[in-house]
């Protein structure tokens, strides 16, 4: 490896940034409609293009598209979201033991979904309450335990002997919305089905229990949903992933996020991760509070990775206006960056882990708008931070572990093949 540079690196994750046209948009994307001067002039200063989180026409999720981008093939090493959220949650998971992801959520007395986030349910109380009021929970032999993470989000293990860790979601999902939950059934391995046996009875309980709860009869009275059913999603058992430093050694990274899940990939990967105050994961997120934190850690770190949410968020509530409106604030972000760092000694990069575009309302194949810029990089002529534009820039058809690597090279931190 050369000596290192001074320079460092700043990278932005949109959650979900990727969209498609939208007619009340006049035909743009979010991305394009929104008004991103600062933004765009990074593109002309640098090289864009349209990557691949993972492969072309592959779907990602949270965790795989942000593995991705943390360069791994997660191929090899993922067993279930459920085991991220339990390490986000700061959970230890024994031998044997079953996590899962789990959403508060609202149904009605046929267990058909109303809202699978109990209306994006916030109160750190209510959710505090009402997890103590089942949290111990046992079933033949097998003990629920929980943890909240970020707003409706839970961590959830199942720990007991003979169980199995590859059981269907039981979360109908945003499409499905009004559906009844989804009851694993016929399943032909003995330990998958004593799992799913035992979750159906913790969350028949839990519905019962928080059926009667005060916590939910103040929400009602104060005009909010109820939280009284768990869904589930990625259920899973420990995963092990090799240092990040085994490919890039030396290299100092920070995540700054409000949602535990990504701080949670980034410490898998050996990564610090930062969360303060106003950082929610939710609309409501502080993003310059972000950038202010990514210039004081950038003074330890080679790379800080910056994470916004509600991106994603909109893409699921197909709320295109307000998602431009985020963008923007992502604008100001890198402003905030470049007027109290420079670009002298420092590069900056955008992508996302995923498109979630507001018509489908949920995570979809197509590639994301990227750019990175910074000394010395190469201009690609893209003028225009946007899907089309950015479908005539070097980092075309990249991969999200590619995008990873090239700024990675730029602050030398990458080995040298051969001699």
């Amino acid at each position: 490896m050369t000596g290192r540079l001074k320079r460092k690196g700043i990278m932005l994750i949109a959650d979900g940034l990727g969209d498609r046209p939208v007619d009340e948009l006049n035909g743009k994307t979010p991305l394009e409609y929104a008004r991103t001067p600062v933004l765009d002039e990074l593109c002309r200063r640098g090289m864009t293009g349209l990557v691949h989180p993972y492969r072309p026409g592959a779907r990602c999720g949270t965790d795989w598209g942000h593995l991705c981008l943390f360069g791994y093939d997660p191929e090899p090493y993922y067993t279930g979201r459920g085991s991220i959220e339990a390490y986000s949650a700061g959970m230890t998971l024994k031998l044997g033991d079953v996590a899962f992801r789990g959403n508060l959520a609202t149904v009605d007395q046929d267990l058909k979904v109303i809202d699978r986030r109990s209306g994006r349910i916030s109160d750190p109380r209510d959710i505090a309450g009402l997890v103590e009021e089942v949290n111990g929970l046992e079933v033949d032999g097998c003990r629920l335990i929980l943890k909240p993470l970020t707003e409706h989000r839970l961590a959830m293990v199942i720990r007991g002997s003979g169980l199995g860790w590859s059981v269907p979601d039981t979360d109908p999902g945003t499409a499905r919305e009004g559906e009844a939950v989804i009851r694993p059934q016929d399943l032909k391995d003995a330990g998958n089905k004593r799992t799913a046996d035992i979750l159906w009875k913790f969350q028949q309980q839990i519905h019962r229990i928080w059926e009667k709860s005060d916590i939910n009869r103040q929400r009602v009275e104060r005009g909010l949903l109820p939280a009284n059913f768990i869904l589930t999603r990625g259920c899973g058992k420990a995963m092990v992933l090799p240092p990040f430093t085994d490919r890039y050694p030396g290299a100092r990274v920070a995540v700054i996020a409000g949602d535990s899940t990504i701080t949670g990939i980034g410490r898998m990967c050996g990564f610090d991760g930062y969360r303060e105050d106003g950082f929610t994961g939710g609309f409501d997120t502080d993003h310059m509070g972000k950038a202010r934190l990514a210039v004081k850690l950038l003074k330890d770190y080679d790379l800080v990775v910056v994470h916004v949410k509600g991106t994603d968020l909109c893409g699921h509530d197909n709320l295109p206006y307000r998602k431009a409106e985020i963008i923007e604030k992502v604008d100001r972000m890198f402003s905030c960056w470049l007027e109290q760092i420079g670009e002298e000694d420092c590069y900056y990069g955008m992508t996302a882990d995923h498109s979630t575009p507001c018509c489908q309302r949920e995570h979809s194949a197509d590639p994301v708008p990227s750019f990175l810029a910074g000394p010395g990089v190469r201009r690609d002529g893209v003028e225009l931070f946007g899907e089309r534009a950015c479908a005539g820039g070097i980092l075309n058809q990249y991969t999200g572990s590619q995008f990873m690597a090239t700024i990675m090279d730029y602050l030398e931190l990458t080995r040298k093949y051969g001699a």
